[in-house]
């Protein structure tokens, strides 16, 4: 079961989403929140997987919102939903932690695509944000692997320069586990140094 809070202020969206997600036995709705106010409040006593969150609430801004939430509740994936149609605020937002992109237009069975999808670690990005995306060098039909939390921390230290030894330090793992993660990772991203390894990172929009 996925435990999913949907955060817009536009009551038709939050009322057309849980009603859809309703039959869905692999998806639940725990609450929704029309602000950020509402949203944090929410979180306190509330123990979620993803948030779909609208990127342009009255009371606060989606990439802040976006990094705030994830560091304080590191394990909540975000999906983030929008009527922007910005290569810039598809790729920020990734950058700032979501695990996701959907333009609001998205139909409805896409967006149940999109939550499973990383709700299994994967980085989704919505059909109509791929067009969008095409006009980069970054191929959006290319598939984005899917990582694990520990592999995600294991490129955000390779981007810090962190050599293996410091990595197993900070992560309470021995540097022989991580030289495992990092194996994994050039195999998954099919390169075979780390500096091709975070170019691809940084192209794809997920550093």
């Amino acid at each position: 079961m996925i435990r999913t809070i949907i955060c817009d202020d536009h009551p038709l969206i939050t009322q057309g989403l849980s009603s859809y997600l309703l039959p869905h036995k692999e998806i639940e709705v725990l609450a929704a929140a029309a602000s950020l106010t509402e949203l944090r409040n929410l979180l306190k006593v509330l123990e979620a997987d993803v948030l779909l969150l609208d990127i342009q609430l009255p009371d606060g801004n989606g990439l802040v919102v976006c990094s705030e939430i994830k560091q304080a509740y590191p394990d909540l994936l975000i999906l983030g939903l929008s009527n922007l149609d910005d290569r810039n605020m598809m790729l920020q937002m990734l950058q700032h932690g979501a695990s996701g992109y959907l333009l609001k237009s998205a139909a409805m069975e896409e967006i149940v695509r999109a939550i499973t999808h990383i709700a299994a670690g994967g980085i989704y990005i919505g059909e109509a944000a791929q067009k969008v995306m095409a006009i980069s060098k970054v191929n959006p039909k290319e598939e984005i692997p899917a990582l694990t939390r520990r592999e995600k921390e294991v490129i955000n230290y390779l981007a810090q320069g962190l050599s293996s030894v410091q990595m197993a330090e900070l992560l309470f793992v021995s540097p022989a586990t991580v030289d495992t993660h990092r194996r994994n990772l050039l195999q998954k991203f099919n390169v075979n140094k780390t500096v091709n390894l975070l170019q691809k990172v940084k192209d794809l929009g997920l550093m």
